[in-house]
């Protein structure tokens, strides 16, 4: 079964697609191994910075390795790419999706530009995710709480003009979520998620899903969000994980002292996805 029809099948039942991401091959083999065993569709997800490290090309030909080998709904995503010669790459690669972030620009140049995405990505079949409403904050733990001054919420005008104008298949929203964990999260608005659902008719993304408290999830969910972003979380359990096997392991094999952070990794995901009711839905 294709993305596009998980995605829609998603929304009918209400839960949701997690999206992971990764920067190495033992992160990636920690999110597949938890979507195997809880028999859960997947997307995997590359920034510029981790796609860079990794390699696009690399990236999308080890997912659809992995998804051959195991006929398992592994598929992959380049997240908040911002301009166009970067997804025409990752698109190029073979990846199976890309979330084109133009949120930063005014907003009627957000929607020519999602246009220009849309028609390179959509000749190859490919799912294209927009976004309307800058999220703030970077995907890493911090010690203070959450500027909710900098927290702009996306207006429902703007959610409304973009989406009439602009034919994608996912919406991002500002709606109070921020990337990163924080002492103290901001909240979600709930009516805006309702209503950016009912107003824009299209499935909604959840952005920043670290840190979150479960039933603001559920809640979310419910609300008509479909795919969940989750990557700083599954950065702190590899780190800390890894700094405890660095610090009683004598040994130098990094199998060895990559074993326990794969495994700290794989047991997140897995809390993740049976937090977002994907499980037993490949």
């Amino acid at each position: 079964m294709k993305l596009i029809n998980y995605l829609k099948r998603a929304h009918a039942e209400k839960w949701a697609i997690g999206q992971f991401n990764f920067s190495t091959l033992d992160q990636l083999k920690s999110i597949l191994d938890a979507s195997l065993k809880l028999k859960s569709p997947v997307i995997v997800g590359t920034s510029k910075g981790e796609a860079d490290f990794f390699g696009m090309d690399e990236a999308a030909m080890i997912v659809s390795f992995y998804r051959k080998k195991y006929k398992a709904p592994f598929f992959l995503n380049l997240d908040h790419g911002r301009d166009l010669e970067l997804i025409k790459k990752a698109i190029d690669s073979g990846y199976d999706m890309v979330h084109f972030d133009g949120s930063k620009m005014p907003l009627d140049d957000n929607i020519k530009e999602t246009k220009r995405v849309l028609n390179y990505a959509k000749k190859k079949g490919l799912v294209v995710e927009g976004e309307v409403g800058y999220i703030s904050g970077i995907s890493s733990l911090h010690k203070k709480k959450a500027d909710i001054k900098k927290v702009r919420l996306a207006p429902m005008e703007d959610i409304i003009k973009f989406s009439k104008n602009a034919n994608i298949d996912l919406l991002a929203l500002s709606v109070g979520n921020v990337h990163g964990v924080y002492s103290q999260m901001p909240q979600l608005d709930f009516n805006l998620i309702k209503n950016a659902g009912v107003n824009s008719a299209k499935m909604l993304v959840l952005h920043g899903g670290s840190g979150i408290e479960s039933g603001d999830i559920k809640k979310a969910i419910k609300l008509g969000i479909v795919k969940i972003n989750v990557n700083t979380e599954l950065r702190m359990a590899w780190k800390e994980s890894l700094k405890r096997s660095v610090a009683k392991k004598d040994s130098f094999a990094p199998y060895s002292l990559l074993a326990e952070s794969k495994l700290s990794v794989t047991e997140k995901v897995e809390e993740k996805i049976k937090l977002f009711g994907s499980s037993k839905r490949s």
